[in-house]
């Protein structure tokens, strides 16, 4: 390439289920992004193998190469620690950041080619983190608070449904049985949940000490604590808190045009868990923790409704569990009076 040397490869990879999709392209030296036609591969241990051959066969300099993939549901799973395992850069994208930047193209088209083409693009453009592999212990520590979770809810419906087919008129007798004998399973298989849980967690020591610097925040329990480390890999999908919020669903959203205005609201498009587990935590901390009591009356008293002030505490909880885990310092009321309140 004449008067420009090659800065950069990325590989895009839209995936799914049974495929990727994968588009090649390079960064040369007067930027100059250039990608070449995707390529389909099977989703499974054979498929990767041939990517690397594919992508070998692309190159033609020594230039760094990144790969880069949509985290959709656990599809990209098995290829990301495939890739990290054969040590290649990797960069593991939020859906929202993805959707971000393909709203700054003038893309409106959307398939799986042209997905990847986008993300070969965005890391082409921009420079993204690594992706870090989370640690075994935290992979386990997400499936057992997600069975935990879906165990919960189902335990809700049916102490609803009991409650109301026992006041029904003339209700069946062996009806009601079932009922409770589910009822019974679900807290059966929760406390066998936490018992794995508590087993995880003593035989990692250090995963237990900063789970610790979280519970020792009022409001934020153990169940709590467990669900904001393993469903943000140990706070590493995110780089900020910006984007933290945003992952979670909890980034203000304000919709203004002339003279229309809606009021202000939140994404609600990130992790539902996340929210899920702050809402209560919340609540509680409106009555044990002063400074965050503080918070939500300033809030209250500009606004009547005050689902607002908890939203905004819901937050608050988030942001402060984050700056403990990557400060690695305990709780303090007056940390949060300086860092929270003002």
């Amino acid at each position: 390439m004449p008067n420009s040397t090659l800065l950069k490869y990325v590989v895009g990879i839209d995936i799914a289920k049974d495929s990727f999709v994968a588009c090649f392209g390079s960064l040369d030296s007067v930027q100059r992004v250039r990608s070449g036609k995707p390529a389909t591969f099977a989703n499974d241990l054979p498929g990767f193998a041939a990517l690397l051959r594919w992508v070998v066969a692309q190159r033609s300099s020594d230039a760094p190469l990144w790969f880069v993939v949509e985290a959709t549901g656990v599809y990209y799973e098995e290829l990301a620690y495939f890739l990290a395992d054969q040590q290649q850069r990797l960069s593991v994208l939020l859906p929202n950041k993805v959707k971000h930047f393909a709203q700054s193209t003038e893309q409106k088209s959307k398939t799986d080619q042209l997905d990847a083409r986008l993300l070969c693009r965005l890391g082409l453009e921009r420079a993204l983190p690594a992706w870090v592999p989370p640690t075994p212990a935290l992979r386990r520590l997400r499936v057992l608070e997600r069975e935990r979770q879906v165990l919960t809810q189902q335990g809700a419906r049916l102490k609803t449904r009991l409650h109301a087919y026992e006041y029904s008129y003339q209700p069946e007798e062996r009806t009601l049985a079932r009922l409770a004998t589910q009822q019974q399973l679900v807290q059966h298989q929760l406390r066998d949940i936490d018992a794995d849980i508590a087993a995880l967690l003593a035989a990692e020591p250090e995963l237990q000490r900063k789970l610790a610097l979280l519970t020792g925040i009022p409001g934020i329990g153990l169940t709590t604590a467990v669900v904001l480390v393993a469903e943000t890999a140990g706070f590493s999908l995110t780089e900020n808190e910006r984007q933290l919020a945003s992952y979670a669903g909890l980034d203000v959203v304000q919709r203004q045009s002339g003279t229309s205005a809606r009021a202000t609201t939140i994404s609600r498009r990130g992790n539902v868990r996340l929210r899920t587990a702050l809402y209560l935590p919340a609540i509680s901390s409106l009555r044990c923790n002063p400074q965050l009591r503080v918070f939500y009356a300033r809030l209250r008293a500009r606004q009547p409704n005050g689902k607002p002030g908890v939203i905004a505490v819901m937050r608050k909880l988030l942001l402060l569990c984050y700056a403990l885990w990557k400060r690695n310092q305990p709780y303090s009321a007056t940390y949060t009076n300086a860092q929270l309140v003002n």
